[in-house]
């Protein structure tokens, strides 16, 4: 997702729309982490959108309300306006008992929309305790506009709350073997900024599929030739579109070769990968990247997802056999390390 309701949004009937908007919490929050063989691990979810629906574009905006009747369609905004805003991310965060979660700002005018530094940074400038955020930039034309947009964006990862930079190669449709946009990772390696970039395939609109899109392997010598910049290689590679594992591998042997690669399973918890989520995390530990793997859901898509996206990818783990310690590291460790953050108390045992 990014910036916007994924398409399991649109499966919500109109009255759980209206009542995902009307409803309040109930209950307190669950306790902070899980648990795993008596021990309580923390967790961050780094991929996480805010958005609004006025920078939706308009094919997009169509693709959400299609399924919805024609006397329902004005529910779309203000829902997506509600469920994107930092107090619902956080929401969603309590429930899961997540300790916090990185926020993109998005520059995909054609695709799936704008969620400008400026609204990222303001919307979580209040709560920088639990929540990230990576800037982003313009490269539809690139140019024309490279030099205003690179300091754009290098003054957007300084703004109040901006941890790192975020890529969506797919949607904003560049190649990852395009070297004119290397000066994106000389910001990220001088400013020691983590770039997180989408990998694999996408469903939405307007998304780019062609492997030198989707493929990250096709990024190799970027990476190669910035080796002070951390990547990020998020959904690592997985192939949405068809719900297939294309470009895993690839993504695995970059994170073994280069020490500056991590990976990122956004989504892997969601239905769409019900029939890979096992063979995804069985190639992960088989790889021997758990220490690069940082977890990511790509929410907050619609009401319960962060959690149930956690829940999914915890149950794959404990069928495989992590260990705990392998989990602590994918969970949170990973995150804490690459970000220079301090270890988060979550409490013992229950």
């Amino acid at each position: 997702m990014t910036g916007r309701l994924s398409d399991c949004a649109l499966r919500l009937t109109p009255v759980l729309l209206v009542a995902a908007v009307l409803a309040a919490c109930g209950g307190p929050p669950p306790e902070p982490g899980v648990m795993v063989d008596g021990q309580r691990i923390a967790v961050i979810d780094v991929h996480l959108h805010t958005g609004t629906w006025e920078n939706t574009p308009p094919g997009f905006r169509k693709r959400l309300t299609d399924r919805i009747p024609r006397g329902f369609k004005w529910v779309m905004g203000p829902f997506m306006d509600r469920a994107l805003s930092a107090r619902s991310i956080l929401g969603q965060l309590d429930d899961a008992g997540i300790s916090g979660g990185g926020v993109f700002a998005l520059y995909s005018p054609h695709t799936t929309g704008i969620a400008p530094n400026e609204f990222v940074s303001a919307q979580i400038a209040p709560h920088q305790e639990r929540l990230y955020g990576f800037a982003s930039l313009r490269v539809d034309d690139w140019n024309n506009s490279s030099v205003a947009e690179l300091a754009r964006l290098e003054a957007g990862v300084q703004m109040p709350g901006m941890r790192g930079i975020k890529l969506a190669h797919a949607h904003q449709q560049i190649r990852f073997d395009d070297r004119r946009f290397d000066g994106i990772y000389e910001i990220c390696s001088r400013l020691q900024k983590p770039v997180y970039l989408h990998t694999g395939t996408s469903p939405n609109p307007g998304t780019r599929t062609e492997p030198p899109f989707a493929d990250p392997a096709y990024l190799e010598e970027s990476i190669k030739a910035w080796p002070g910049c951390t990547f990020i290689l998020g959904h690592t590679g997985y192939d949405t579109f068809n719900k297939a594992l294309t470009y895993v591998d690839s993504a695995i042997a970059l994170a073994q070769r280069y020490p500056n690669v991590y990976l990122e399973p956004g989504a892997m918890g969601a239905e769409r990968a019900d029939e890979v989520r096992v063979d995804f995390f069985r190639r992960v530990k088989s790889g021997g990247v758990i220490d690069k793997m940082i977890y990511g859901s790509d929410g907050p898509q619609f009401p319960g997802y962060v959690d149930s996206h956690l829940k999914a990818v915890v149950a794959a783990m404990r069928e495989i056999g992590y260990t705990p310690g392998e989990m602590e590291q994918l969970l949170s460790g990973n995150f804490l390390r690459v970000f220079g953050l301090p270890p988060i108390e979550v409490g013992g045992g229950s």
